[in-house]
């Protein structure tokens, strides 16, 4: 049985506008995300990158679904609508992974049990895979783009893989 890898919208957003999300399709070959997380990143605002997402798409690594949040009870306060349908949909597969880096969100989902990703830990991950010749440069990127990354984070995925200073 193969996993089930499921996005949020902050870690597409940081790999697309980073030039990365390519990576996604080379670790997992296919990713979900639900309709509220596609609503998000590609109706709600144009930004560097988001081409890609809808390219995407339309290539079918990338495949949207829809779920229903009529019954969601959050555990913790703090997780919007795409987090929540996220979740969900996580709790719907066995083996499912979240890539997932909203602190809210995160707490929600392994308090449920679910196993997380960052996107850090998914740009670490492609390079010990051999997807890219170094780490740091793409993380540099997403921060440069405004996408937060805590420095330790960065430091413990740079360490893992073999980069550290």
């Amino acid at each position: 049985m193969s996993r089930v890898v499921i996005a949020d919208a902050g870690p597409l957003i940081a790999l697309s506008q980073a030039g990365q999300l390519s990576l996604l399709k080379g670790l997992f070959g296919g990713v979900d995300l639900t309709e509220q997380i596609r609503a998000e990143v590609l109706d709600a605002g144009t930004f560097p990158g988001q081409e890609a997402i809808r390219e995407a798409l339309d290539a079918g690594w990338l495949h949207s679904q829809d779920v229903d949040l009529s019954t969601w009870q959050p555990r913790r306060p703090g997780v919007d609508d795409g987090e929540a349908s996220a979740i969900v949909l996580a709790q719907m597969h066995a083996a499912a992974l979240l890539i997932i880096d909203d602190r809210a969100g995160r707490a929600e989902a392994t308090a449920r049990g679910l196993a997380v990703m960052g996107v850090a830990a998914v740009v670490g991950l492609a390079k010990t895979q051999g997807l890219l010749p170094r780490a740091a440069p793409v993380l540099a990127q997403m921060r440069a783009n405004g996408y937060f990354i805590g420095p330790g984070v960065v430091a413990a995925v740079l360490a893992r893989v073999g980069e550290a200073d």
